[in-house]
């Protein structure tokens, strides 16, 4: 049986069918054989017949009784090799046109090495498995470019967002050196922005490691919406006091569900961000809601906006609408990235919309109890729904 499974399918649908034919002759030729001397056993044994006629009377018609011999048996052996090999012999030749789209595939794929890691094969024109196979490898192909190339731009990113402080740290020391005798305020000077570069790449290299660590969200539980969020405005006071911000709430005691410091840590980091980027004297509002199965948690800002083009972007890790204004600001472009990762973990979804220099909303949707992601249709309603609460559409 091992032998069998390691033969070419060509060879293998050629024995199938040889046995298939050799079964089927062998059951013809003993059916043939018994019938026939069934036949012949049965027939009369008198010598002849007498038949009337008219006009000459009873006319003796002999009977010739012929007796089975091993010229049938012979002949229907003959016949059933002919039909064997003939029909093996056949469907060697048609079982290989059959696959010959198939090992035309598996040649195209063959050739493919890291020179053309990512080229795809032909499609059939037919409608049949090898083109619908050739079709979901060419998907395949696909995705797997676009997961190489998001890869290789995430590690050259990751490399300019770490070398980019430690490159501040050796330059300040670098001129610090160049002094023979730095004064003390030199000294604190240099310090200073070294630790400030210090504790960039340490916040860095936290969020990477908290990107890229399996987030666990056994530790489930319910907990209210309101009391987070008001928790989460309380440690951000001064920055949104700072700007004069308008905060304001709306929902009600709702639950969410889910890990709690996971998910405080994702909306802390919302509420951040719609602090950061709104405006002196603009408005940041917060909305709790509820549908049939899912809680809804919509946070709005009449900030700066971000341009439609890069809406599908801004979870992509490192990925900075203004690369300046972020650093201006303390942003390394992994923030969103983690909110996303968290919230898929917990079976929900999140969603942004935006107008420049209007405002920019983002939506999550949890789930009440453990279950699977949300569809598109419902996520894109739930942000429309958001924003309607707040008087935009």
């Amino acid at each position: 049986m091992n032998r069998f499974k390691t033969m070419p399918l060509r060879l293998r649908l050629t024995w199938l069918m040889g046995s298939i034919l050799s079964f089927a002759c062998t059951v013809l030729i003993v059916t043939s054989i018994a019938a026939a001397r069934q036949i012949y056993d049965d027939m009369p044994r008198t010598r002849g017949i007498s038949v009337d006629d008219p006009r000459v009377g009873a006319i003796p018609v002999p009977i010739i009784r012929v007796t089975p011999d091993h010229d049938f048996t012979t002949v229907s052996i003959i016949s059933a090799l002919l039909v064997l090999v003939v029909g093996t012999a056949l469907t060697y030749i048609i079982a290989g046109k059959a696959l010959k789209p198939v090992t035309s595939l598996s040649r195209e794929i063959e050739e493919i090495d890291e020179n053309n890691l990512f080229r795809q094969v032909q499609v059939p024109p037919s409608n049949d498995e090898v083109s619908r196979l050739s079709l979901s490898f060419n998907h395949m192909v696909q995705k797997l470019e676009k997961a190489f190339v998001t890869q290789k731009q995430f590690s050259a990113n990751a490399a300019h967002e770490l070398k980019t402080p430690l490159t501040a740290m050796i330059a300040n020391i670098e001129v610090l050196q160049l002094d023979d005798e730095p004064s003390l305020d030199e000294y604190k000077e240099t310090l200073d922005d070294t630790l400030r570069n210090a504790q960039r790449l340490s916040a860095l290299v936290n969020d990477l490691l908290r990107m890229n660590a399996e987030l666990h969200t056994l530790n489930r539980e319910k907990f209210e919406a309101q009391a987070m969020l008001e928790e989460l405005l309380e440690e951000h006071r001064q920055a949104w006091q700072s700007k004069s911000l308008r905060i304001e709430t709306s929902g009600g005691d709702l639950l969410l569900y889910g890990e709690r410091q996971l998910l405080q840590r994702t909306f802390s980091n919302l509420i951040q961000n719609a602090i950061k980027y709104s405006k002196p004297g603009g408005v940041v509002k917060l909305a709790v809601a509820e549908t049939e199965d899912r809680t809804r948690l919509t946070i709005m800002d009449t900030g700066s906006g971000i341009p439609e083009e890069h809406l599908e972007r801004i979870f992509e890790p490192f990925y900075c609408v203004d690369k300046s204004r972020s650093r201006e600001l303390g942003g390394s472009g992994l923030g969103l990235s983690i909110v996303k990762a968290v919230i898929e973990k917990h079976g929900g979804d999140i969603q942004v919309q935006s107008v420049v220099d209007v405002f920019t909303s983002f939506v999550v949707t949890l789930p009440r109890e453990s279950e699977g992601p949300t569809t598109t249709n419902s996520n894109q309603r739930a942000v429309k729904d958001g924003n309607s609460a707040f008087g935009f559409s």
